[in-house]
């Protein structure tokens, strides 16, 4: 990733070849790193389920060379209620499994990410919608390589998974998911900036979906829209549910919680 700092200094330097420093400028800026190409989601879920959702970036194919190891940031806008974690492992990098960094740790790895305030506001501030928020994650660590337009010296591809919660009071309707994602070289990671007005033209908005923002790399088509359905409902007499058996998706006796169980994978509802 390239950072601002080092191209100010160079054009600075050679402020006499204005016109050629400016083409090379251009070219750093908008034919390195990565772009978004495609996101995940299931197409429909219920109230209160847990679901995994994702978003891949991949090495945009150009010839310099980012050597270099990056803060990684991601954020999910979703519906004001839901909730979202990230998994153990939720950065996750690919290359060819011969791959090694020069420590022998392979390219293919997989990274922590934890919940990060700062970056949330920043996201909502950037690309606000009524009736949903944003919620930022960042690297643990700073994270070696990175993408790297030179596949053999970094991975060719980062995916970001989420874990998403659907409220038990959820409406049934159809809901949209959006995602975003940056980076920074900096030692001092998103703590550099003071406030959003000071972020946003940095590279924490890198890759988005959201429509009309003005992310460097957007593509509001890979938006995931969600159906919740309506929780199946089973109708039955109080002094036959003693004889009700439901299993979970192993087949073992399922537990009841508030009133909903599991059966036959269909989450059901007694109404008493």
């Amino acid at each position: 990733m390239k950072t601002s700092s080092l191209i100010y200094r160079l054009l600075k330097k050679h402020s006499s070849k204005g016109r050629a420093w400016k083409g090379l400028l251009f070219c750093l800026l908008f034919t390195s790193c990565y772009k978004l190409v495609s996101t995940y989601a299931p197409s429909e879920v219920e109230p209160g389920q847990t679901f995994e959702v994702s978003f891949t970036v991949v090495d945009d194919g150009s010839s310099t060379q980012n050597f270099v190891t990056d803060w990684s940031y991601a954020g999910i806008r979703l519906p004001k209620g839901w909730t979202v974690t990230v998994p153990q492992g939720a950065h996750r990098q690919f290359a060819e499994d011969w791959v090694y960094y020069r420590d022998g740790s392979q390219v293919n790895s997989a990274h922590d990410m934890e919940p990060c305030s700062k970056l949330s506001q920043f996201y909502n501030s950037a690309c606000p919608k009524t009736g949903y928020t944003w919620t930022g994650f960042k690297s643990v660590t700073k994270i070696p390589k990175n993408i790297s337009a030179c596949w053999r010296n970094g991975c060719d591809s980062i995916r970001i998974t989420f874990l998403v919660t659907v409220p038990e009071d959820a409406k049934p309707g159809r809901y949209q998911i959006d995602f975003m994602g940056g980076d920074e070289e900096d030692d001092a990671g998103i703590d550099k900036y003071s406030s959003y007005s000071a972020a946003k033209d940095s590279r924490l908005f890198h890759v988005g979906t959201a429509a009309g923002s003005y992310v460097t790399n957007r593509n509001a088509a890979l938006a995931r829209t969600i159906i919740v359905n309506e929780a199946t409902a089973l109708a039955q007499h109080p002094s036959e549910e003693s004889d009700a058996t439901a299993y979970d998706l192993s087949g073992r006796p399922a537990t009841k919680h508030k009133g909903i169980i599991l059966k036959n994978g269909k989450k059901l509802i007694y109404n008493r």
